[in-house]
C-alpha cells in the first residue's frame, strides 16, 4: 500500500509540474505574439501614412499639364527626393528623436566640463592662496576618520541607575561623540553635570600632537542666549602604550569671548599619540557644562 501512493504522489506531481511548464510556455507564446502584434501594427501605421502622402500626392499633380520637362507626379507619379527625405525626417524624429537629444545634451554638457576645466587650469594661483592649501590640516579626532571616545570620567546631567550604567546610556542625551563631530548646532554637544570630567580620546592615526582647538556655540545660537556652560581650566595629556606614565600637554583656558568661538592652542611635543586625555577643571558659572567640537592636529612620524 505504502509503495502505491508513492507511485500516486510521483504520479501527481509529474502531472501538476507539467501542467505549470505548459502554461509558462503558453504565456510566453502569447506574450511574444503580443509583441509581434504591436510591431505590425507600428508598421501598418506607417506603410498607411506612406500611402495617404503617395494618393495626395498624385491628386495634386493631376490637375497640371506636364510642360518643359517631367514635374512630380507625372509619367511614374514618383516623389520628389526632397518629399522622400522630408517623411524620413519626420519618422525618424518621431522614432529616435529622444534619443539624439539625450546623446546632445551629454556631448553639450562634457564639451563645459572640458572648457572649465581648461580655464581653471589657465587662471594661476595667487602665492597666498597656494600657501593656504598647502597649509591645510587633517584633524586626527574626527569621527569621519576614525577617531573615538575610549572613557568618560562625568557626572550625567539626568542622572543614572545601575541599569542606565549597565547598557551605557548614562549620557545618550548629550553623548561624549559630539565632541567629534562637526556639527555646531546648539545642544549638539557632551553635556555633563558640574565642571569636571576627564575623556579619553582614540586618535584615528598616532601623529605627533602639534595643536588642537576648542569650540563652543555662540551665544546668539541658544536659547537662553547664555554661553557660561563653555568649559573654562582644561589640561591635556598624552597617554603613550603600555603602562608608561602619561605626559603632560599643556594647561589651557577657553576665555569664552564672543568674537572667538574657536581657540586653537599649541603643543611643544615631540612624542607619538594615539589617545589623549582632555580633563576639564571649571567652566564659566552653569550648572553644567557643553563641550561642543575638539580638534587635534599634528604630523605623522
Amino acid at each position: 500500500m505504502d509503495a502505491c501512493r508513492r507511485v500516486a504522489k510521483r504520479i501527481c506531481v509529474t502531472y501538476f509540474l507539467s501542467f505549470v511548464l505548459l502554461s509558462a510556455f503558453f504565456y510566453y507564446l502569447m506574450a511574444h505574439n503580443s509583441r509581434n502584434d504591436r510591431g505590425i501594427s507600428r508598421l501598418r501605421e506607417d506603410v498607411d501614412d506612406i500611402a495617404q502622402m503617395e494618393s495626395k500626392e498624385a491628386q495634386i499633380s493631376g490637375k497640371f499639364n506636364c510642360f518643359g520637362g517631367e514635374p512630380k507626379g507625372c509619367g511614374s507619379g514618383k516623389w520628389e527626393n526632397r518629399d522622400v527625405s522630408a517623411y524620413v525626417d519626420t519618422l525618424f524624429k518621431r522614432k529616435i528623436g529622444h534619443l539624439m537629444d539625450d546623446v546632445y545634451n551629454l556631448k553639450k554638457q562634457m564639451m563645459n566640463n572640458d572648457c572649465s576645466a581648461r580655464s581653471a587650469q589657465s587662471i594661476p594661483i595667487p602665492p597666498k592662496e597656494t600657501s593656504s592649501l598647502a597649509k591645510t590640516r587633517i584633524n586626527y579626532a574626527s569621527e569621519e576618520l576614525g577617531a573615538r571616545i575610549l572613557s568618560v570620567k562625568a557626572q550625567p546631567i539626568e542622572g543614572t541607575n545601575i541599569l542606565k550604567s549597565l547598557l551605557g546610556l548614562d549620557f545618550s542625551a548629550n553623548p561624549p561623540v559630539n565632541m567629534l563631530r562637526s556639527s555646531l548646532s546648539a545642544g549638539s554637544c557632551f553635556g555633563f553635570k558640574g565642571s569636571n570630567a576627564t575623556v579619553v580620546l582614540h586618535l584615528a592615526k598616532p601623529i605627533v600632537i602639534e595643536a588642537f582647538s576648542l569650540t563652543h556655540v555662540a551665544r546668539e545660537m541658544t536659547p537662553s542666549l547664555c554661553v557660561k556652560s563653555a568649559p573654562k581650566d582644561f589640561d591635556v595629556y598624552g597617554l603613550p602604550k603600555g603602562n608608561a606614565k602619561r605626559e603632560l600637554l599643556g594647561q589651557w583656558t577657553f576665555d569664552n569671548a564672543a568674537n572667538k568661538r574657536t581657540q586653537s592652542y599649541t603643543v611643544h611635543s615631540k612624542s607619538l599619540f594615539r589617545r589623549l586625555a582632555f580633563v576639564i577643571n571649571s567652566n564659566h558659572g552653569a550648572n553644567s557644562t557643553c563641550i561642543y567640537r575638539i580638534e587635534v592636529y599634528g604630523r605623522l612620524k
